[in-house]
């Protein structure tokens, strides 16, 4: 999949394309039934295949106060997408000229002249452009106006709900990291750098790494039995996400206790694979009964973790 930030830099034998527009944040099983439409009927056309969507999120520019906690990081997102057998995936830079385009002049200029889209693929829901006047019912009068297919996806979900980022959003905020599997089709993650913390883990008898990430959209904060990945290796593994509410703390951290690991692990990369939430934070009464906590918190994760595997963002599409 080729990656680009302007349409002007298509190939310029560019002469026709099957497009689909959106955020695509969490890329989750909607989101791959949308590409396999898209990849599908590219084949059928043979054209390219596209994924156009801004960089960052609209309403990170319109309305920062309004905007959503993201799922995936801009790597995250294009990786996930290449694994679609996409072609090209635009990641547009989100502009004032752009905020102020009507859903006309969008069709025209970036549809038809710079796309030069033969079949348009969209879900149930999409809409654009100033009070979302630009929605599906849009999209097929300018279809026929134009010469372009529009296909409408309906709602795709498995519990006679659709899969949304939203409803996605909702449950790792609340901390079900198992329920959100059967929305993503895998484990939510999270890649973090280890950097220096207070030691606190070490002298309790358990030493953590602590990360900083760019994901944004975190679980809830609690401890959680987590699959950990460093360089080719996995380890199981014990997360905490929080303040420390035991020993006062203010900011939020991310600790993570490898299981049958020694070594050092500053200034490198671990991937975090959420399993299973333990518990809520809580802040105990002595050091001791948090000793004790942490003891149980692993000895439960052990349990969970020898019969779980990471589940991989493998492509599942017939390609036929």
């Amino acid at each position: 999949m080729d990656i680009l930030s302007n349409c002007n830099d298509l190939p310029v034998t560019f002469d026709s394309s099957a497009v689909t527009l959106g955020n695509f944040d969490g890329v989750h099983l909607g989101h791959r039934e949308l590409f396999r439409s898209l990849v599908m009927t590219a084949k059928r056309l043979s054209c390219p295949s596209i994924v156009f969507t801004f960089d960052p999120h609209p309403l990170k520019f319109l309305a920062p106060e309004k905007a959503p906690l993201l799922l995936n990081t801009a790597e995250e997102k294009q990786r996930l997408i290449a694994a679609s057998h996409v072609d090209y995936l635009i990641a547009t830079p989100f502009t004032t000229e752009f905020a102020t385009m009507s859903p006309e002049r969008f069709v025209f200029e970036i549809l038809v002249s710079q796309l030069k889209v033969k079949a348009l693929i969209v879900g149930y829901d999409y809409a654009f452009g100033k009070e979302r006047r630009g929605d599906t019912d849009f999209l097929k009068s300018c279809g026929e106006k134009y010469g372009f297919s529009v296909e409408v996806l309906q709602p795709f979900g498995d519990d006679g709900l659709p899969y949304s980022s939203t409803r996605i959003r909702q449950m790792v905020a609340a901390g079900n990291v198992v329920g959100v599997i059967r929305l993503l089709g895998r484990q939510y993650n999270l890649e973090g750098m280890v950097v220096p913390g207070d030691q606190r883990g070490r002298e309790l008898g358990f030493p953590t790494a602590n990360l900083e990430t760019e994901k944004e959209q975190l679980p809830a904060p609690g401890v959680y039995a987590v699959k950990v990945r460093h360089n080719l290796q996995e380890y199981g593994g014990v997360v905490n996400i929080g303040t420390r509410p035991t020993f006062d703390g203010k900011t939020s951290t991310i600790e993570v206790y490898l299981l049958d690991y020694t070594g050092q692990l500053y200034g490198q990369k671990l991937r975090i694979y959420f399993v299973e939430r333990l518990r809520g934070e809580q802040k105990f009464a002595s050091i001791g009964d948090l000793v004790q906590a942490i003891e149980m918190d692993i000895v439960r994760a052990r349990q969970i973790l020898q019969f779980v595997q990471i589940i991989q963002y493998r492509e599942y599409l017939s390609l036929k």
